[in-house]
């Protein structure tokens, strides 16, 4: 028996060690789509009448306008963000985050505000999303926050990514507002995620593979749960080796970020790009800097953060922009702590989410500046 070592090897053990990994995984672990908001921390998306006021990929772009268009088409505003405006800390069921309170303050106005947020989300795919929302809807007001944190982040993910959007940033009426951005670049050159997996998957047309594949999956998934749970433990076993990362380099959620030259580049070229599209559209553009929690040391090369702020708020002024610096906004009585950036503690301070008094909070503010606005 041992004289075939490429049967036990290549299939035997592997399927006993990818069995034990998805037992092991799908005991304990979380959602994919909440992993990096912690333990305590909730997902939460908002609805109206079924219909979604809030998304988080631009897949659902079609449901949101559905919804617009159904309720009368009134005075439409975006709010734009990451994991902050969509994640509740201590959730208690029927709470609600700032976009769903924003959109029912407005609501006897008529006008309405929708949200956009995509966790870590950084301004090239900001960039992307104003555009491709923007040609499908006439937005009034745009309510975009700029996370330091997030100018460290770069690329476009598929979320963002789709044959429509590629077919969008083609146009000639966009071409101005992506030239210097270099991720947007490469994404015009090449083909949506989802048809290059069409192309992978159709080179297995009537081969072995692709017909023990799909007998695999008709069995397994009606008769065994673990296996309609692969994408939460793949998701979750990448978090597990970004955690033991930051173990092996001392990273924690309080260790001092500084900004990446290259990335923040591109970043900044995108908010640019944002706020001249939303002058040459006629278009209320609201940036602000966002809640942060102000009772210990923010986890910040203090120096870089402020200089961060100033260059930001300078852009606004010069491109016709309104801007807010709302860091101090929420209270640190409403904030609270996360899971572990690394591994060997359970929980560490959460700089990112609040709960919902924070929410209502920052969706008053939003609300009132929609409000006031003679744009």
């Amino acid at each position: 028996m041992f004289n075939k070592p490429s049967v036990i090897l290549n299939i035997i053990l592997p399927l006993i060690l990818g069995t034990l990994l998805l037992y092991g995984y799908s005991s304990f672990r979380r959602s994919a789509s909440e992993i990096g908001l912690g333990k305590g921390t909730s997902f939460y998306t908002a609805v109206h009448n079924s219909e979604p006021i809030h998304i988080t990929s631009l897949e659902m772009a079609d449901s949101l306008f559905k919804g617009w268009k159904k309720r009368g088409q009134k005075e439409l505003s975006l709010w734009f963000g990451n994991s902050q405006l969509n994640g509740i800390n201590q959730f208690v069921e029927g709470q609600k985050n700032c976009t769903a309170f924003a959109f029912e303050t407005l609501l006897p106005y008529k006008k309405e505000l929708l949200g956009v947020s995509f966790p870590n989300g950084n301004l090239q795919e900001f960039l992307v999303s104003v555009l491709f929302l923007c040609n499908k809807f006439p937005v009034k007001n745009m309510i975009l926050p700029v996370f330091y944190d997030d100018m460290r982040e770069d690329g476009i993910r598929n979320e963002v990514n789709s044959s429509q959007v590629t077919d969008m940033l083609t146009g000639k009426q966009f071409k101005q507002y992506v030239a210097d951005v270099p991720s947007i670049i490469t994404l015009k050159a090449s083909e949506p995620a989802g048809e290059i997996k069409d192309q992978d998957m159709k080179a297995l047309d009537q081969t072995a593979q692709e017909y023990s594949e799909i007998y695999l999956d008709s069995k397994l998934k009606s008769s065994w749960t673990i296996w309609m749970q692969r994408g939460d433990i793949r998701g979750n076993l990448f978090n597990d080796v970004y955690r033991w990362r930051n173990f092996l380099l001392g990273i924690k959620a309080t260790t001092v970020r500084k900004m990446i030259p290259g990335k923040f580049q591109s970043n900044h070229a995108a908010l640019l790009n944002i706020i001249k599209f939303c002058r040459d559209q006629n278009i209320h553009l609201v940036v602000y800097v966002p809640p942060i929690r102000n009772d210990v040391t923010q986890p910040y090369d203090l120096n870089g953060y402020s200089e961060f702020k100033a260059r930001v708020e300078k852009d606004c002024r010069a491109g016709s922009a309104d801007f807010i610096n709302l860091e101090a906004l929420v209270p640190a009585k409403y904030w609270g702590n996360k899971i572990a950036t690394s591994v060997g503690e359970d929980e560490e301070i959460d700089f990112m989410h609040f709960q919902q008094p924070g929410h209502k909070l920052i969706a008053d503010t939003i609300s009132r500046i929609i409000l006031n606005s003679n744009y």
